[in-house]
C-alpha cells in the first residue's frame, strides 16, 4: 500500500466507502476493504485490474479517464458500473485523481460511493434538513419567549415572542446579558445558579418573574436545557423558554384572596346570624312566631350574600338591593314603591346593614302599614349630602293606616334604632306620624361606599 503511518493506513482500510490505488493501466497497486468485498479481490489486491471490475467497455472507459486526468480535468461524481463478484451489478460514484511521484511514475488514487448508499445519505440530509427548518418555524412562530444564551449569559439568538413579550428591538438583545435585560436585580444569582445548573440537565416549568422594558413585571414557566456540539457532548449554548403564566398566577392569587375573604365573611355572618337568633327568640311571643320570623330574616341575609357573591363581594348598587329586599314583597302590578335621589354602590358591610334594615321596613309596611292598604305607598329616597360627607337613607310612609309609636318594641325596632345605625357608625331616627311611619338612617360616607369602607 502506498500509505505511510499506522493511522493513514487504519482510515484508508476501514473507510465506508471503496477505495483503491492503481497503475495508469489499471493494475491493482492496494484497495481497501469494502473495494475489496464488493469485487472480490484478495487481501493485497495485487494481479487483479480496475478495467476488468467495471461492467461494460472497462477497459477504454479507465484509459479515457486517465487521459482526462493527466490533462488535468478533474473527475468527480462519475457514475460507473462495478462488477460484483457475485455476478450482480454495483452502480457507484467514481472520484479519481492522478498523482505524479516525485521519483517518475504516476498513480491513480480513486474512490467508490455506492449509490444506493448515496441515495440513503441524502434522502436522510432532506429528513434533517427538513426536521431543523420545521423546529426552526416552530421556534420562530411560538408564542412562548424562547432565547439562547452563551455560559455567561449572553443572548446568541432570540426569536419575535420574546422581544415582543419583553418590548425590546431585536438590536437591543443580541449580545446582551439576558439577567440584565429582564431579572429582577434580587434574583439575578438564582438565574445565574439556573443557567449553572441547565449546563448540565435540563430544567422544566420552574415558576420566575420577569420584568419588561417598561418595568412592569410578568410571571413566567421557566424551561432551560442545554444545547450541546453533537460531536464532543460539550455545551455550547442554554436555551430558555418563557411561558406567559401571568394570567392564572393572577388568577390564583384572586382565588386564594376570595378564599380568605369567605372565611372572613362566613365569620361575620356566622355572628350576624346568631345575633339574629338570638334577638328573634327573645322578641318572640311563640315557637311559631320565632320560626316565621327567623327565616325570614334569614332569607332576607342570604339575599344580600347572593348579590355581594354574584360580584366577587365587590359592593352592590343600593337600588339594585332595593328591589331585592322590598318589592317582592309588594303587588308588582302597582306603583308602591318609589325610589329616588343618588343610588351609589355600596360596600358589602353596608350592604349587610342596609338589607336587613330595608327587610324590616318592608316587613312591618305589609303587616301594619302603608302595605297593609290598598292605597298605601312608601317613598324612599337616599341623598348625598356633600358638605357634610353623610349619606342618608329616608323611608316614609303614605296612605296607609294611622300608626302610633308601639307599646312593647321587638326585633325589628332593635335593628332599625340600634342594629345598623351601629354596624355603619350612623343614626337613625324613626318618627310614627298620623299618616305612616317616617325612618331615617344617616351615616358617614366613607362607612357605605364602595372603595372606602369595608
Amino acid at each position: 500500500m502506498i500509505h505511510t503511518g499506522t493511522i493513514e493506513a487504519d482510515l484508508f482500510e476501514l473507510a465506508p466507502c471503496g477505495l483503491a490505488v492503481v497503475a495508469p493501466n489499471g493494475a491493482f497497486l492496494s484497495a481497501n476493504r469494502q473495494l475489496r468485498a464488493w469485487v472480490g479481490l484478495c487481501a493485497g489486491a495485487r494481479g487483479g485490474n480496475l478495467a476488468s471490475c467495471l461492467a461494460g467497455d472497462g477497459q477504454e472507459f479507465f484509459a479515457s479517464l486517465v487521459e482526462s486526468l493527466r490533462q488535468d480535468e478533474p473527475v468527480e461524481e462519475v457514475f460507473v458500473l462495478l462488477q460484483r463478484s457475485n455476478g450482480a451489478i454495483l452502480p457507484v460514484y467514481l472520484n479519481a485523481v492522478l498523482r505524479r511521484r516525485p521519483s517518475g511514475g504516476e498513480t491513480v488514487h480513486l474512490s467508490f460511493v455506492s449509490a444506493w448508499r448515496r441515495t440513503e445519505y441524502e434522502a436522510e440530509l432532506r429528513r434533517g434538513k427538513s426536521a431543523a427548518e420545521q423546529l426552526a418555524a416552530i421556534v420562530a412562530h411560538s408564542s412562548d419567549a424562547i432565547v439562547s444564551v452563551d455560559g455567561n449569559g449572553r443572548i446568541l439568538n432570540a426569536n419575535a415572542a420574546f422581544t415582543e413579550i419583553f418590548q425590546f428591538e431585536r438590536a437591543e438583545v443580541m449580545g446582551a446579558r439576558l439577567a440584565d435585560l429582564i431579572v429582577p436585580e434580587g434574583f439575578r444569582q438564582q438565574f445565574a445558579d439556573k443557567l449553572a445548573r441547565a449546563a448540565q440537565q435540563p430544567i422544566k416549568g420552574e415558576l420566575v418573574r420577569r420584568k419588561r422594558k417598561d418595568g412592569a413585571s410578568l410571571d413566567f414557566s421557566l424551561s432551560l436545557a442545554p444545547i450541546r456540539d453533537e460531536r464532543t457532548g460539550e455545551t455550547v449554548a442554554i436555551s430558555a423558554s418563557y411561558r406567559d403564566v401571568t394570567t392564572l398566577t393572577r388568577a390564583a392569587e384572586h382565588i386564594e384572596f376570595l378564599l380568605r375573604e369567605v372565611n372572613h365573611r362566613s365569620k361575620n355572618m356566622l355572628a350576624v346570624v346568631q345575633a339574629v337568633a338570638r334577638q328573634t327568640a327573645r322578641f318572640a311571643e311563640s315557637p311559631e312566631a320565632f320560626t316565621d320570623g327567623f327565616m325570614a330574616r334569614l332569607a332576607a341575609i342570604g339575599a344580600s350574600h347572593d348579590m355581594l357573591v354574584s360580584r366577587d363581594w365587590r359592593g352592590v348598587a343600593i337600588s339594585e338591593l332595593t328591589r331585592i329586599q322590598c318589592c317582592e314583597l309588594v303587588d308588582s302590578g302597582e306603583s308602591r314603591l318609589s325610589v329616588a335621589g343618588d343610588l351609589i354602590e355600596i360596600n358589602p358591610r353596608a350592604a349587610e346593614c342596609y338589607g336587613l334594615a330595608l327587610h324590616e321596613l318592608a316587613t312591618n309596611a305589609v303587616k301594619y302599614g302603608a302595605w297593609s292598604t290598598p292605597e298605601g305607598r312608601v317613598e324612599l329616597e337616599f341623598a348625598l349630602e356633600e358638605e357634610t360627607g353623610v349619606y342618608r337613607l329616608t323611608w316614609r310612609e303614605r296612605g296607609g293606616p294611622s300608626v302610633n309609636a308601639p307599646e312593647r318594641t321587638g326585633f325589628g325596632f332593635s335593628v332599625l334604632t340600634r342594629t345598623a345605625p351601629q354596624s355603619i357608625q350612623g343614626e337613625s331616627q324613626m318618627d310614627f306620624l298620623p299618616d305612616g311611619l317616617s325612618y331615617s338612617l344617616r351615616a358617614p360616607l366613607a362607612q357605605v361606599a364602595m372603595g372606602r369602607g369595608d
